[in-house]
Order: structure tokens, then C-alpha cells, then sequence
């Protein structure tokens, strides 16, 4: 390889033309970039023609001198008017330290081009050395990176942007490997935590969740976790989270991965969303419906009690007082039997007015045929399913349906078998939450002559089934006792049977059957 002069050449009219620096001179001069050299006091002795050409600079012009200082010393030469002011002090500086130690110069600045634009050049200069190691002089290339700096640029400021975006979203943001580990945390959630800016809860964010998931709901959590770091599923719960000052909260807790182009998982991407607000506020909507409800049932009660009492106390009053007088007759001397008996019969009409008081109160509980059409008993467990839906969420329970295809439509009242339904599963669900993982499960299915439908569920289970439908029997503190006596008169009021018995799985299941319509 040729070997370039100890001097940095001022011109190749200097070199012999048959000389190897000759070539290797022509050779940098068609290279990309911009080539120089100049001596160890920092004056140029060469650039080549494109160099000269692209800043409209020669060589007279780069090394005109703008001050009576040195270039070592602070001074300046005329290649300082071809830099960028914004960039030139720095460039200048890191330059003179570097001919100082005789280390590597690798800067990036503007230089005003020919064309009046300021354009990102990268410039990389190297001594040039005696044998003893003393500095001769510089060589150097200046190539344009402006497209690249300028995408760079770009690139670094979308970033910050994206950044920005994340962290001013009103959800927590976080990110983790295909392995659950976390990558990112956003500043809400770091904040809500009550971590540092690192972000470091421990490098496995399954390890991480005992501290600050509730414990009730830590199973739950790494159940459904793990089965989406397992399978790729999108991962959707709500939980409570606990914050920086110990405080559980309820949020919604969403990730979804993202892949490659091969389909493999590269990132978890996750967002979780504070929603105690929104909790309370449906509990306490919950609970006013509640309120509201019983104060209805308890004002409808009263009015019918008073309209009761109405309704029967004539025809008894009636009957006291003939009783009375059918006494006094019988007690005269001598007894009157004809106004006696003549009494007698006022009784008897005065008792069967009060039965007939008390046939009509019993018809307005007893359950009419007239609303009764061809219905789909599966289209009834799906809506009951559907109203409990939220319900069940609130618990942490699922609840899944199974039915056998083809059923039979059954005649009967929708919204009584729908009422029993609701009634038979929030049960279910109530009894279901004593479990780790609260569950659910109906089914529907054709038996001889008959629809059946079971409710099962994981509970604790039921230690007497039959005495749980008699009337104001109740294991609940604010029960009253009357929702399964009432289920089943309304299923045996459709000539059906309802029944309760352990689940084989654990938990009870209570079943009732319904005769297929004969349309």
C-alpha cells in the first residue's frame, strides 16, 4: 500500500509524478467526501477539488487569518467563516484538544455550502507521525450526513412524541417480554405505585403481583396472566391495585402482545385503567336500587295488607255480630228458634262471603295461563345470564352455558321462568364467591317429555336441599326466605319440578323441568 509523506502535501505538482502518493492522491480525490490535510498548526496544505468547490473556499481562503493569535492559541482562520456559528465554538475547541494529545478527531458540525444552505457534515481526522511518534500534520475527510442527521432528528423527536403521548394518557401504560417480565412502566403508573423512574418491581412481573394485587384477587390475577403468557390471549381483568400509600383500588387491567412478522410475541403491551370511581359509584346505584326496591315491596305490602284487612273485615264483622245474636236468641225464655235460625243462615252467607274474599286474594297470587306463548328455553337462560352479566363480573365469577341443540319450545310465561332463573343463579353466584374461583354452570337439555335446566355451582354446597324452598326459610342474613318457595310454585304452576341436590364437583345444583308444549 502506498505510503503518504511524513508533510501533508500542499498539491500534487509537489510529488514526482510516477510517485505511489501521486496515485493514492487521485485515489481520495475521487472518493466520496470531502478530503484535507493540514500541518501541525492547523493550516490547510490540501483539500481536494470537491472540497474546495462544494464551500466555495480555497485554500487562500481557509487559512486566511482572522486575528493575530495562532489556531492553538485561540486564533481563528478563515475556515471558521464556513461553520455554523451555533456549531463552530465547540468544533474549534474539541479540534485544538485534540492536536494537543494528538488523539482522534471525530466531530459533527454544519458547514455553509456553496449553495447558501448550512448542511450536517461528520469529519474524522487522524496524524500523521514521525518514527519517534511526532506529530507532522492532519488528514482528514468531511462526509455529508445531513439526510441522515436529519432523519435522525426526525426519528428522535417522533419518539418524544409518542413518549409524551403515553405519558400524558389518562390510563397507566406498561410493557414486558414474552415472558411477563417488565421493559416500561409509564410515569401514572410509576406514580401510582410509588416506584422510582427506573421503574424496578423485580424482573418477573408474576413474582411482582403479591405486592400489590389484593390478596383476594392474587389468584385470579395469576391465573388469567399466566394462561395469556401461555396461549398469546389478550388478558382483560378487573382487580384491585394496591397504591403508594397502601390504599386498594379498583382498575381494569388490559395487554395484548404484539408479534413480528413471523408471528412470534416480542412485546406484551398493557393498560390499566382506575376505575374505583366508577365501581362506587355502581355499588352505590346498586345498592339505592336495592333501597328503592324493598321500599316499593315493603309500601306494595302495606297496601295490600290494608286492602286485605278492608276486604275481609265486613263479611267477619258481619258474622260476629250474628253469632252474637243467634246467642241471644237461643238464650231467650223460651228460645226464639225461628229468629235463631233465620241468624244461623245470615252466618252462613256471612262465612261464604269471607271465603269468596279469600278465593279472590289467592287468584290475584295464582299463576294465569293467559300469558303464556311457545317460548325457546334457551333464548330465556341466555337473557337471564346476560342481566346477571355484570354482576358476575363484580364477583370475579364466570358463568357458562352448554345446551344441547334442538330443544323443544315449552309454553309458558317468559318473564316468570326468566324471574327463576335470575333467582336460581345469582343464588349460584352468591354461593360460588366462598370459592377461590368462583364458577358457574347451566345447562340445558331434552328429557322424556321435558326440558330440563341445572344450575350448578363451586360453593360451599347445601347441608338440607328440601328445606331451602320451604317459606321464610333463609341462610342469608337479609334474606326473607321467599325466593325459592316462590320458584317453585311458578315452575310447578307450569307443571314442572324443581329440585335441589349436592353437585358431584362440589357446590350444589338445583334443577327443574318443564313440560314440552304439545303445539
Amino acid at each position: 500500500m502506498a505510503q503518504l509523506p511524513d508533510e501533508p502535501w500542499t498539491s500534487t505538482d509537489d510529488i514526482g509524478e510516477t510517485s505511489d502518493a501521486v496515485r493514492a492522491a487521485k485515489i481520495i480525490e475521487q472518493m466520496h467526501g470531502a478530503a484535507f490535510a493540514f500541518d501541525a498548526a492547523g493550516r490547510f496544505t490540501y483539500a481536494t477539488p470537491v472540497a474546495q468547490t462544494s464551500i466555495a473556499m480555497t485554500l487562500e481562503d481557509l487559512n486566511r487569518p482572522l486575528g493575530d493569535q495562532t489556531f492553538l492559541d485561540g486564533g481563528d482562520f478563515g475556515w471558521k467563516l464556513g461553520v455554523h456559528p451555533d456549531d463552530y465554538q465547540a468544533a474549534a475547541e474539541h479540534l485544538r484538544a485534540c492536536m494537543r494529545s494528538g488523539q482522534d478527531y471525530n466531530f459533527d458540525y454544519r458547514v455553509l455550502r456553496a449553495t447558501g444552505n448550512y448542511l450536517w457534515h461528520r469529519f474524522t481526522i487522524r496524524p500523521t507521525r514521525t518514527t519517534d511518534g511526532r506529530v507532522t500534520g492532519w488528514y482528514g475527510i468531511g462526509i455529508d450526513i445531513d439526510v441522515s442527521k436529519r432523519t435522525e432528528d426526525a426519528l428522535r423527536s417522533s419518539e418524544r412524541s409518542l413518549r409524551e403521548l403515553i405519558e400524558t394518557l389518562p390510563v397507566m401504560v406498561y410493557c414486558a417480554d414474552p415472558h411477563g417480565r417488565p421493559t416500561f412502566r409509564s410515569r401514572k403508573l410509576r406514580e401510582f405505585l410509588g416506584i422510582d423512574t427506573s421503574g424496578n418491581l423485580g424482573p418477573d412481573l408474576l413474582a411482582t403481583l403479591e405486592i400489590i394485587i389484593h390478596p383476594d384477587d392474587l389468584s385470579g390475577v395469576r391465573q388469567d396472566y399466566g394462561q395469556a403468557l401461555r396461549t398469546g390471549e389478550p388478558y382483560v381483568r378487573r382487580h384491585r391495585l394496591r397504591r403508594f400509600d397502601g390504599v386498594y383500588r379498583w382498575v381494569e387491567t388490559r395487554a395484548s402482545p404484539m408479534r413480528d412478522t413471523s408471528g412470534q410475541i416480542v412485546q406484551w403491551n398493557g393498560a390499566c385503567l382506575d376505575i374505583e370511581d366508577q365501581v362506587r359509584a355502581q355499588e352505590e346505584l346498586r345498592a339505592s336500587q336495592d333501597r328503592l326496591a324493598r321500599a316499593g315491596q315493603a309500601a306494595s305490602l302495606a297496601e295490600l295488607s290494608a286492602s286485605i284487612a278492608h276486604e275481609v273485615n265486613q263479611p267477619l264483622a258481619a258474622l260476629v255480630a250474628n253469632a252474637h245474636a243467634l246467642e241471644r236468641w237461643l238464650s231467650a225464655a223460651p228460645p226464639n228458634f225461628e229468629r235463631a235460625a233465620a241468624t244461623g243462615n245470615r252466618i252462613v252467607r256471612d262465612a261464604n262471603a269471607a271465603a269468596e274474599v279469600v278465593n279472590r286474594i289467592r287468584a290475584l297470587f295464582r299463576q294465569s295461563v293467559d300469558s303464556r306463548t311457545s317460548v325457546a328455553m334457551m333464548d330465556i337462560v341466555v337473557e337471564a345470564r346476560d342481566l346477571l352479566a355484570e354482576d358476575a363480573l363484580r364477583r370475579g365469577a364466570t358463568i357458562a352455558v352448554e345446551a344441547q341443540p334442538g330443544l323443544p319450545p315449552l309454553r309458558a310465561d317468559r318473564i316468570q321462568l326468566q324471574q327463576v332463573l335470575v333467582n336460581l343463579i345469582r343464588n349460584g353466584l352468591e354461593a360460588a364467591i366462598a370459592s377461590a374461583r368462583p364458577a358457574l354452570q347451566v345447562r340445558v337439555f331434552e328429557v322424556p317429555g321435558a326440558v330440563q335446566v341445572e344450575v350448578s355451582d363451586n360453593g360451599p354446597g347445601i347441608d338440607v336441599p328440601e328445606k331451602i324452598f320451604e317459606p321464610f326459610f333463609t341462610t342469608k342474613s337479609s334474606g326473607m326466605g321467599m325466593g325459592l318457595a316462590i320458584c317453585r310454585s311458578i315452575v310447578e304452576a307450569h307443571g314442572g319440578r324443581l329440585w335441589a341436590k349436592p353437585n358431584p364437583g362440589g357446590g350444589a345444583r338445583l334443577s327443574f323441568t318443564l313440560p314440552v308444549s304439545e303445539t
